[in-house]
């Protein structure tokens, strides 16, 4: 049987929640200063939006710890597939 994959806790996610997901996430886990109060903010707001997508899962669900990773993992994917150079 082949190994489960990433992304198996995140079965029933509604199509186009990871990008707002992904920018909150780039705010409080690359911010500059890791004492702001926007850095705060975003985290609190990513997890308040996680808990919500958990809550909306089809039951069987996995551990919300579990989940919260694999969201976690999707946002650092499209951030990189989405990372673009700045133009000079």
């Amino acid at each position: 049987m082949p190994p489960a994959s990433d992304d198996a806790p995140l079965g029933g996610l509604p199509p186009g929640s990871i990008e707002p997901l992904a920018i909150l996430y780039d705010c409080f886990a690359n911010a500059l200063d890791p004492f702001a109060a926007a850095r705060d903010q975003a985290e609190a707001l990513f997890d308040l939006e996680v808990a919500k997508l958990y809550d909306d899962l089809a039951a069987p669900k996995p551990d919300l710890h579990a989940f919260k990773k694999a969201v976690i993992l999707r946002c650092r994917r499209h951030l990189r597939a989405t990372d673009r150079p700045p133009t000079p």
